[in-house]
């Protein structure tokens, strides 16, 4: 009981200790530093680190209180799930490689907030009219959440964590700073994490030199990394990646010839194995 009560007097004193500005953070460096800058602590910080002190380690914490912590020190929550990462920039990442991701996870991703009302409206439309999901309605940024803070379970508490987590990631980050972070920090499966570990595991390449089909099929992966795994199901990841090169063309990235040229070349796996 008594842990419990530290813990609220800590959260809430963290609270009103937080600076107030209402400026979103702007990074001039995309990737999360591998090694942090140590800075002098300020009154505020000595004062918060007096109150961790008293507490007992953060796994053990209340969930709510895990998430008040969470987000007041974003980056921190951040820096510490991607430190150990072989990181990507995102300017090494190949224009094809991202387009194919926006184009078939979040098109209107550098346009919309956190949140993408009409694209979650979007997506149950063409679920329903396709008889199955094909289209999921989170952003990327959302998935980010997700995928560094919380669980896969599919409950309203779950979506609105992941929604009120969102919203603070996208003010402490730029659209490319997160665009980077979900590149290097998504699951592609095949024990895949990250894009350079995908190109790795699936064609022996290094992500510069990945080629316009092979980034559709990396960008199929996300929806179900383990299900669409071209070494395993290659016809799964081949329809999967006809539908991310079509989209390509729907929203404007690339023409109906290049899509056909992509779309027809033989894709070379790692194992050997063609498709």
């Amino acid at each position: 009981m008594f842990k419990i009560l530290v813990l609220i007097i800590a959260a809430v004193s963290i609270f009103f200790w937080y600076p107030a500005s209402g400026d979103p953070i702007q990074k001039d460096v995309v990737k999360p530093a591998p090694q942090h800058t140590v800075q002098q602590p300020s009154e505020h910080s000595q004062a918060t680190v007096f109150l961790l002190s008293l507490l007992p380690p953060k796994q053990e914490w209340p969930d709510p209180v895990q998430k008040i912590w969470l987000s007041l020190n974003i980056e921190e929550a951040v820096q510490e799930r991607t430190n150990d990462i072989n990181w990507v920039p995102i300017t090494e990442i190949p224009i094809e490689m991202q387009q194919a991701l926006l184009a078939i996870e979040d098109h209107n991703f550098y346009s919309h907030g956190a949140i993408d009302i009409d694209g979650i409206l979007r997506a149950a439309l063409v679920n329903i009219t396709a008889g199955e999901v094909v289209q999921g309605g989170s952003t990327i940024t959302q998935q980010l959440t997700k995928n560094l803070f919380l669980s896969q379970e599919q409950t309203l508490s779950r979506k609105t964590e992941e929604a009120l987590l969102a919203l603070v990631m996208e003010q402490h980050y730029s659209k490319d700073q997160l665009l980077e972070i979900y590149f290097n920090t998504t699951y592609f499966g095949a024990g895949a994490t990250g894009l350079k570990a995908a190109a790795l595991t699936y064609f022996a390449k290094q992500p510069q030199e990945l080629q316009l089909a092979e980034c559709a099929v990396i960008a199929s992966l996300p929806y179900a990394p383990s299900a669409l795994n071209p070494l395993e199901n290659p016809e799964g990841c081949k329809k999967r990646q006809l539908l991310v090169l079509q989209t390509m063309v729907k929203r404007g990235y690339i023409g109906t010839t290049l899509a056909e040229k992509a779309a027809s070349a033989p894709v070379y796996l790692a194992n050997g194995t063609t498709f």
